[in-house]
């Protein structure tokens, strides 16, 4: 489960090259996905080319496995379409969260490539003694099961008891805290990068009071916190960068909605720790009788789909959820080959993508919208 030492890599490119990580020394590995939009085909034409299966042309053939082998993708690892390999458990904090229901995919569709499957498995248990707790019972009987290792996505409740009842099973963290790096393979999301993106493009349309709803819940909440604090200080702007204690839910997200609103100093802007908490303020918003995006800029994290309905339209980061997903698959099979070399750490570059929720600056003060008292 665990690695001495750690090799980190970067996947992105930093908004601020001061403040990039360490490059990686060994060439980018490809995907299923790469290849298959690189030749501009589905993932599951790619894998029957790379099969042999009788229905693909040989030259489209003879494309996929030039493009595979050029892109880096594990041919080594490539099973027939009748290999069963095992099974291999997704262990998460909850069902309710749409990103992973995207990682979910983007790491199945990388396992059928090697002959395994993925079962997600529900982690977090609540009892009277604790406020939460970890289902280690469950864990064991995975253990117990002969699955072939564990992705985590996210940081799961009470990760010691998680460590021990995976026993010796191969263990890769996806969209963890940095706390896991050189203690298991992580394949992480850059926030730095991501935060820096956000903050870049609000500052960008003329907004100065920015603040963060996040920080707490999670190492992870923690450290998106501290990047979008960063991020406020490249642009001069630390001093004004608060942040509205919050975790990743909705109700909370509007609670926190609701302080910044109801404050004495209320911001332009608000970016949030995922899309689900960015839900919470826009609603508080639309209690306090803010309108968005005219009045306050609104900005999640995630890309999900509840940030692309019609009715959120949020600008949100995308965290490349397919590469997230594919790589830490790709890792957890190297693993269970018996890879042995110290823990790796790749930090995939994020994008922006704009909605309307953020598509106005700033009004001058003295023009904003209270909130409206109903006699």
């Amino acid at each position: 489960m665990g690695f001495n030492g750690g090799m980190n890599s970067d996947d992105s490119t930093a908004p601020d090259p001061s403040q990039a990580a360490p490059q990686q020394d060994t060439p980018a590995r490809g995907t299923l996905r790469d290849v298959a939009d690189s030749l501009g085909i589905s993932s599951a034409v790619a894998l029957r080319a790379l099969r042999g299966t009788d229905d693909i042309m040989p030259r489209l053939a003879d494309r996929v496995w030039e493009t595979a082998e050029r892109l880096h993708f594990p041919l080594e690892d490539l099973a027939d379409d009748h290999t069963h390999r095992g099974v291999v458990a997704v262990l998460v904090n909850t069902m309710r969260n749409t990103w992973i229901s995207d990682l979910v995919r983007a790491i199945r569709i990388e396992l059928t490539a090697t002959g395994r499957s993925a079962v997600v498995v529900p982690t977090r248990r609540r009892v009277p003694e604790y406020p939460v707790a970890a289902d280690t019972e469950a864990i064991e009987s995975l253990v117990e099961l002969g699955v072939d290792g564990f992705l985590m996505i996210s940081d799961l409740a009470d990760m010691e008891s998680v460590f021990a009842a995976t026993g010796d099973r191969p263990f890769v963290g996806i969209g963890c805290s940095r706390e896991f790096i050189g203690r298991i393979d992580t394949v992480r999301i850059d926030d730095e990068v991501g935060q820096g993106l956000l903050v870049d493009h609000l500052v960008g349309l003329g907004h100065t009071e920015i603040a963060h709803v996040g920080g707490v819940g999670a190492a992870v909440a923690t450290e998106r916190a501290d990047a979008f604090r960063a991020a406020m200080e490249r642009h001069g702007l630390g001093d004004k960068a608060r942040v509205e204690p919050g975790d990743f839910t909705e109700q909370v997200g509007q609670t926190a909605g609701d302080m910044l609103l109801r404050g004495s100093q209320v911001p332009t802007a608000v970016t949030c720790a995922n899309d689900v908490t960015a839900v919470g303020v826009l609603a508080a918003a639309r209690e306090n009788g803010y309108s968005v995006p005219e009045q306050l800029a609104i900005a999640g994290y995630g890309n999900t789909s509840l940030a692309s309905s019609g009715i959120a339209e949020l600008t949100s980061v995308d965290p490349n959820s397919d590469r997230l997903g594919a790589l830490a698959a790709q890792f957890l099979v190297e693993r269970v080959s018996g890879l042995e070399e110290p823990a790796r750490d790749v930090a995939v570059a994020p994008r922006l993508v704009t909605r309307r929720s953020t598509s106005a600056g700033p009004r001058p003060a003295e023009t904003r919208r209270k909130r409206i008292s109903v006699d």
